[in-house]
């Protein structure tokens, strides 16, 4: 993966700022690609308290991919945006929309494996963390699970109403939905 120069670019207080924006980025899949990478600095953190550094290397790794997503996924969704400010009678606006949405939902299904690895990691470091650094690991869970419900839900909304296909039909096996529609 090449990391993007503006991942780490905005501050906090920016990216908060420009969150709470009137604007279509960033918005919940930012949000919830910055949920697996807290996740993943919080498990780094543990890990190198524990002294197992194949482990910080691994939630390292997982920071910089989710880090990335977030840069991903604004400009993903950025793309949805421009999509819909197509004049109404373009006749290729349906079908630019729609290939904007499941463009847009591909960082967030990456935002939902990221955080299953993430998960993973906390399983194998629990048995070394001492008490006060399990408190960390809950922390670190509970925030992964959070942003992965979130990416979860915009897959499933981006893609409802877009016509069958190969690719919304892995994205939404990735997601774990393997419902057809009726």
């Amino acid at each position: 993966m090449v990391s993007d120069a503006d991942v780490d670019a905005r501050t906090v207080t920016e990216f908060l700022a420009d969150l709470s924006a009137r604007t279509p980025t960033p918005a919940g899949g930012a949000v919830a690609a910055l949920c697996a990478a807290q996740a993943a600095a919080l498990v780094a953190m543990v890990a190198r308290y524990c002294e197992d550094a194949a482990l910080v290397e691994r939630a390292e790794a997982l920071l910089l991919r989710a880090q990335q997503l977030v840069v991903d996924d604004e400009r993903a969704f950025g793309a949805v945006a421009v999509a819909w400010g197509a004049p109404a009678d373009d006749e290729g606006r349906r079908a630019a929309i729609d290939a904007a949405l499941l463009a847009a939902s591909e960082p967030q299904a990456q935002v939902v494996e990221t955080v299953i690895e993430v998960l993973v990691l906390i399983d194998q470091l629990r048995p070394a963390a001492r008490p006060g650094l399990r408190s960390d690991l809950v922390a670190a869970g509970e925030v992964a699970r959070a942003g992965a419900a979130v990416a979860r839900m915009n897959v499933e909304s981006n893609v409802r109403e877009l016509p069958d296909s190969e690719g919304r039909s892995q994205l939404l096996r990735r997601m774990g939905v393997t419902k057809e529609r009726n």
